[in-house]
């Protein structure tokens, strides 16, 4: 019971994340909220592994953090520098 409240809170706090990525002032939030998205996706999927009992799906959801943490990072590169790679 309790991780299916996390799970819709959580769900929820995505939802606004959504509101910062349509309408952020700037482009480092729009960042940040999609980050947050991702991060969120992620702990929503170690729920419903925990749930179901398919511990596969939590190496799925640290997979789908680890490609977002670099993707974050590819894009903030690229917006400083203008460049990805050295």
């Amino acid at each position: 019971m309790t991780l299916t409240i996390t799970g819709v809170i959580l769900g929820f706090a995505a939802f606004i994340c959504l509101y910062r990525v349509a309408k952020g002032p700037t482009l480092p939030d729009r960042i940040m909220a999609v980050n947050i998205i991702g991060t969120t996706t992620a702990v929503l999927l170690v729920i419903i592994a925990t749930q179901i009992g398919q511990p596969y799906i939590i190496d799925i959801a640290l997979t789908y953090a680890m490609l977002g943490f670099l993707v974050t990072l590819c894009v903030s590169r690229y917006l400083t520098t203008g460049r990805i790679f050295s």
